[in-house]
């Protein structure tokens, strides 16, 4: 069974995988030559926060890489890998890639959409802040268990990926890479 399937069916099932989902995994580059699969564009629902507007962001970006991270409000992991992502963000804030953190939490309903938002700032998010809802987002993207960042091109190609924690050179040397390999600096 594919990974992809078995989230949804989770997911479908109604099985909520909190905050205390974590694997440890390399941030994982492709191997020379290879292309992944395109995925098609997913709306997910944006939140009023620091950075970002309530409403709706089609991902992947038609121009940019998008780099996506998946977290929860009861992660701890999430919590020490959101502000090196920020660190990231700020410094390649000249070059075309896209910030987006994503929750799948009910917010709304069990969790307040301040609670989500208190966290992400407090974490020093400055970008768009998205809910899943449906858990759309989250299994066309692998997105579990948290912390997942995944840095897709205009194709909705994942050109790198990371589960749980990492270092801050370990993100911006992956984003750089995937920059490098979505051929999205051309001269």
């Amino acid at each position: 069974m594919r990974r992809r399937d078995l989230i949804a069916g989770l997911l479908g099932g109604g099985v909520l995988l909190g905050g205390g989902v974590v694997a440890f995994g390399d941030g994982a580059p492709l191997e020379s030559g290879e292309t992944p699969e395109p995925n098609d564009p997913v709306e997910v629902e944006t939140l009023d926060a620091r950075g970002s507007e309530a409403g709706t962001l089609t991902v992947p970006d038609e121009d940019r890489l998008t780099v996506v991270t998946f977290f929860a409000t009861t992660c701890t992991v999430c919590a020490e890998k959101h502000p090196r992502i920020a660190t990231v963000a700020e410094s390649l804030a000249d070059r075309p890639v896209q910030f987006v953190s994503v929750t799948t939490e009910p917010v709304g309903d069990t969790v307040p959409e301040s609670a989500v938002v208190d966290w992400f700032e407090s974490h020093d998010g400055d970008w768009t802040l998205a809910h899943d809802p449906v858990s759309e987002l989250t299994v066309t993207y692998d997105g579990l268990p948290y912390p997942k960042t995944a840095a897709i091109g205009p194709e909705g190609r994942v050109w790198w990926e990371h589960t749980g924690n990492a270092d801050t050179e370990e993100i911006r040397e992956g984003i750089e890479g995937a920059l490098e390999r979505a051929d999205l600096e051309r001269a």
